[in-house]
């Protein structure tokens, strides 16, 4: 019989979170923190960042900011070197940098889909890939933590672009989870539902967030702490097992009210 602190433990992790300055990223990367796990936050906005580290130095947690622009293959290669050399081998990614987009699709420019494909699907498979490497070289296994969409299965319109990116990601975390079982890395995603984020915000101004929260089951938006307890199942011994899977949290707002 194993106690629950013993199952959920990340105190021996160091995990990199894309995107961690903010929203999302920085409410994933806290919930590690607080447990033990070591954190890199990594992602272009210097500000957010520092800040981020800074409250989670607060909290008596460790961290550090790793600059890092997921377009760009020099610059994920050297965040991970800056997270080893201050932290340890990254165990956990969390591949969390992502960019949305909303447009009716007669409108949409070749120019603004390529870099919404170039961040959302580009950049978390070259982060995966970077992770794997390093793990496979090292002998050691680890987990990839893709963040996807419940809109990579829900058809909403304006949003075909960014649907289709986190369709993407979905399948490309099964393929993933598929080829690098052998190395002991599990590759698992989560989907969030409608979240009051920076993210959101172009898609909930004005009456969106009430006319979200209405339509879900639970009768409001997801706040940030309402991953905490996916995201460390996802990174610690209790989701040994879970491989290639999706975790929608959405309050039940993709099965209707």
């Amino acid at each position: 019989m194993v106690l629950a602190s013993e199952l959920f433990n990340v105190s021996e992790e160091v995990a990199l979170v894309t995107g961690g300055g903010t929203g999302m990223g920085f409410a994933m990367a806290r919930a590690l923190a607080v447990n033990g796990a070591r954190l890199a936050l990594a992602g272009n906005d210097p500000e957010s960042l520092e800040a981020g580290v800074n409250s989670i130095l607060e909290l008596g947690g460790q961290a550090v900011a790793v600059p890092m622009d997921v377009r760009d293959d020099d610059t994920i290669s050297a965040g991970f070197d800056l997270a080893e050399a201050a932290l340890g081998p990254v165990s956990v990614v969390i591949n969390n940098a992502g960019v949305a987009h909303r447009d009716k699709a007669t409108h949409l420019a070749r120019e603004t889909l390529r870099n919404l494909m170039s961040i959302n699907v580009e950049g978390a498979f070259m982060v995966a890939q970077e992770a794997a490497r390093r793990m496979i070289r090292d002998g050691r296994g680890g987990s990839v933590i893709n963040v996807s969409s419940v809109l990579s299965e829900m058809p909403m319109r304006q949003v075909s672009a960014y649907g289709a990116s986190k369709a993407a990601v979905s399948q490309m975390t099964r393929c993933l989870a598929l080829e690098w079982a052998k190395h002991g890395i599990r590759v698992n995603e989560i989907r969030p539902g409608w979240f009051d984020t920076g993210l959101t915000a172009p898609f909930l101004k004005g009456p969106g967030a009430k006319i979200m929260a209405d339509q879900n089951p639970t009768g409001r938006l997801g706040e940030t702490h309402d991953l905490d307890g996916v995201v460390l199942l996802l990174a610690s011994k209790a989701g040994a097992y879970l491989n290639g899977s999706s975790i929608t949290v959405d309050g039940g707002h993709s099965i209707g009210r």
